[in-house]
């Protein structure tokens, strides 16, 4: 590749190891976008190079992959219909206050390290309930009690109750 092309794929780089870190980093996903074996393991290893903190290394292992912006824009099509997927399968988790498909559903995702038992779980929709009904500052008590931090905000359209709950635990986002 003559450096000309690697440096107008160096934006597109920057993006592809962007998403691999902001992310729980899925290989799934990546074979749902329609990569290679050879791309997938390229965005592992770029993973891993950004991981500590050698993203130049990083950019390198994917613009090597052969991965544009055509690629990329696969990747994150895939990523989003994951995210809507998970988002959905938790909503109907503790809707019908189901533990072990909450378990299934937020396996992987930061979630998970904070909803680690069924009495976090049950506190936990009954947080939601809490919500549905109005009462917010009870909500957020109990959330805060399971190790959320901060507060519990809207990422949904024109903030109506319709949009999807975010919480956040530290410096993540956790659908």
């Amino acid at each position: 590749m003559n450096i000309k092309a690697k440096a107008l794929l160096i934006p597109v780089a920057a993006f592809a190891v962007t998403v691999t870190g902001a992310s729980a980093f899925n290989s799934e996903v990546l074979e749902k976008a329609g990569l290679s074996n050879t791309q997938i393991s390229a965005f592992e290893e770029a993973h891993e190079l950004r991981k500590d903190g050698d993203r130049e290394a990083a950019r390198e292992v994917i613009v090597d992959a052969g991965i544009d912006q055509e690629t990329l824009e696969s990747v994150r099509e895939a990523m989003k219909e994951h995210r809507e997927d998970t988002r959905m399968a938790i909503k109907e988790a503790v809707d019908n206050e189901d533990y072990n498909a909450f378990v299934d559903a937020v396996d992987g995702s930061p979630l998970a390290d904070i909803i680690t038992s069924e009495d976090d779980f049950e506190q936990f929709v009954e947080a939601h309930e809490l919500r549905e009904a109005g009462d917010k500052e009870a909500a957020k008590e109990i959330l805060e009690d399971l190790g959320f931090e901060g507060k519990m905000h809207m990422k949904g359209h024109g903030g109506n109750d319709e949009g999807r709950h975010g919480f956040q635990r530290g410096d993540r986002d956790v659908e």
